[in-house]
C-alpha cells in the first residue's frame, strides 16, 4: 500500500463529492447522492481531524477543506426544522435526515406509503435521532479549530435551537434518555430505525422481532451526552458576552449528568463474562442484547477537560467494552471491527447483510478515534490496519463490505445494488487515517 497515493486518491474524491452546498453523502449518480445530516456532520468531524493532523508540507489543502465544511454545516443549519410536521418527522429545531431536490422516486415507489414530499417539491426527511446532537458536535468543532466569530454569530441561533430540541423533544418518554419512533399515525412513509444502523432487520429482540417503540439507540447516547457537555462548556464561558446563557449552562450540564447515571444503571449486560452495553433499549425499557460495534463509538463520542478523557460510559466499564469488541467474533485483522457479532443469532454472512455482521469504514474509523482518545494505541494501530487494507484493495472509499474465506472482500450487494463505490464518510475517516 502506497499510503501518499492512496491519500491524494482519498482527498480527491472529498473534493468530487464537494457541492456549492456543502458535501453530498456519495456520487450524484449513487442513491445516496445528496444531502444527509448524520453523514455530513461526521464526514465534517473527520475532516477537522485530518486537517488538524495535515502539516504544511502536504499536498492537500486544508484551506479547500475548511470551506467545504462551513457551507455544509451552514446548509445543515438552513435545514433545520422550524415547525412541526408529522409526515416528514420536522420539529423545531431538529436538524435534517435527507435533503432532495430530485431523483426521490425510489422513495416514492418502494414503500408501502410514499414519503413526504413538501409543496415546493423538495423531499425534506427529519427520520434520524443523531443528526442533531453530531451537528451540534460539528458546530462546535469547527468554530473550535477556526475561531470563526461571523460563523459563530451565524450559527448560535440554530446551536440553541438543536439544544431546545434535546431538551424537549429528543427524551420522548422522559426517562433520562433519547429516544425515537415511527408515529402510526403519520400517512406518508418514512424510516422504521433512526439511528446509523438502519435496516430493520439491524435492531430487533433475541427473538427476530422488532421491537416496540420508542426505542434508544447506544450510540446515540453518547453523541447527545457530548453536544449537551460542550455546549454547556461554551455558555459558561461566553456567560460575560451573551446574556441570560449562564442559567442554560447550567441546564445544559445537569441534563448530561443525570443521562450518564442513567445510561450506566440500565445500559450495560453481561457477555462473554464481561459488562457489555446493549444495542438499543426498546420502549419497556428491555435491553436488546445483540453485541454489535456501536458502543465504540461511545468512546469517540469523548469529552476532555483538565488532561481527562471521558465518555458517557463509566470508566470503569471502558476495558471491558474494549476487550469483548476485540474478540474474534467482533474483530478480523485485516478488515475491523464488525457491525454485529457472528454469534447473534440475527448474524448474517450473506453479501447483503448491509448491517448485520458487515465492516463499515466510517465504524471502524471513529472506533480507531475512540481507542486513541483513551490511549488503546495497540488496538487502534490493529484497526487502522484492517480499515486501510480494504480501501485499498477496491481502490476507493467504499461504503461497507463483507469479508469471505474464498474472496477476500465481496461488496454488499442488494437486488444487483451494490455498495457505493465512493462514500463521503469513508472516504473523511480514510483521509483521516493517512494523515496520521
Amino acid at each position: 500500500m502506497n499510503q501518499k497515493i492512496l491519500r491524494d486518491r482519498i482527498y480527491q474524491t472529498i473534493l468530487e463529492l464537494a457541492t456549492e452546498e456543502g458535501i453530498n453523502a456519495s456520487g450524484k449518480e449513487g442513491v445516496y447522492g445528496c444531502i444527509f445530516g448524520r453523514d455530513s456532520a461526521i464526514s465534517i468531524l473527520k475532516i477537522l481531524k485530518a486537517v488538524s493532523n495535515t502539516n504544511a508540507s502536504s499536498a492537500i489543502n486544508t484551506e479547500s477543506l475548511l470551506a467545504i465544511s462551513r457551507r455544509a454545516l451552514l446548509t445543515l443549519t438552513d435545514l433545520q426544522g422550524k415547525e412541526t410536521n408529522i409526515e416528514s418527522g420536522e420539529q423545531p429545531g431538529k436538524f435534517i435526515h435527507e435533503y432532495r431536490k430530485d431523483n426521490y422516486e425510489r422513495l416514492l415507489t418502494l414503500d408501502v406509503k410514499p414519503w413526504y414530499i413538501y409543496p415546493d417539491n423538495v423531499l425534506r426527511n427529519y427520520d434520524s435521532l443523531d443528526s442533531t446532537p453530531l451537528a451540534l458536535i460539528a458546530i462546535y468543532r469547527y468554530w473550535q479549530m477556526t475561531n470563526d466569530s461571523e460563523f459563530l454569530l451565524r450559527v448560535l441561533p440554530h446551536v440553541e435551537a438543536g439544544l431546545n430540541w434535546i431538551i424537549t423533544y429528543a427524551d420522548m418518554d422522559k426517562d433520562q434518555l433519547v429516544e425515537y419512533e415511527l408515529p402510526e399515525i403519520r400517512r406518508h412513509g418514512g424510516l422504521v430505525v433512526q439511528s446509523w444502523t438502519d435496516s430493520k432487520e439491524s435492531v430487533t429482540d433475541h427473538l427476530g422481532n422488532f421491537p416496540k417503540y420508542p426505542i434508544a439507540p447506544v450510540e446515540v447516547q453518547g453523541y447527545t451526552w457530548l453536544a449537551l457537555k460542550l455546549w454547556s462548556d461554551f455558555y459558561r464561558d461566553t456567560a460575560h458576552t451573551f446574556s441570560h446563557t449562564k442559567k442554560f449552562s447550567k441546564k445544559l450540564h445537569q441534563q448530561a449528568n443525570v443521562m450518564k447515571k442513567r445510561f450506566n444503571e440500565i445500559f450495560l449486560f453481561e457477555d462473554s463474562g464481561l459488562l457489555f452495553p446493549a444495542q438499543a433499549l426498546d420502549g419497556y425499557k428491555n435491553q436488546l442484547k445483540t453485541v454489535t460495534g456501536n458502543p465504540m463509538l461511545l468512546l469517540w463520542a469523548s469529552y476532555k477537560k483538565h488532561g481527562k478523557t471521558e465518555s458517557i460510559l463509566d470508566e470503569e466499564h471502558i476495558p471491558n467494552l474494549v476487550k469483548r469488541t476485540f474478540m474474534d467474533d467482533m474483530f478480523e485483522l485485516d478488515a475491523g471491527i464488525r457491525t454485529m457479532s457472528t454469534k447473534s443469532l440475527t448474524y448474517s454472512a450473506s453479501d447483503k447483510s448491509y448491517h448485520n455482521g458487515s465492516f463499515w469504514p466510517k465504524l471502524n474509523g471513529m472506533a480507531h478515534e475512540g481507542l486513541v482518545n483513551f490511549g488503546y494505541l495497540g488496538e487502534a494501530g490493529k484497526l487502522k490496519e484492517a480499515t486501510l487494507l480494504p480501501i485499498d484493495h477496491f481502490g476507493s472509499p467504499i461504503e461497507l463490505y463483507m469479508k469471505h474465506e474464498l474472496e477476500k472482500y465481496v461488496l454488499y450487494n442488494d437486488n444487483g445494488q451494490e455498495s457505493c463505490r465512493n462514500q463521503a464518510w469513508s472516504a473523511a475517516v480514510a483521509l483521516d487515517l493517512l494523515t496520521l
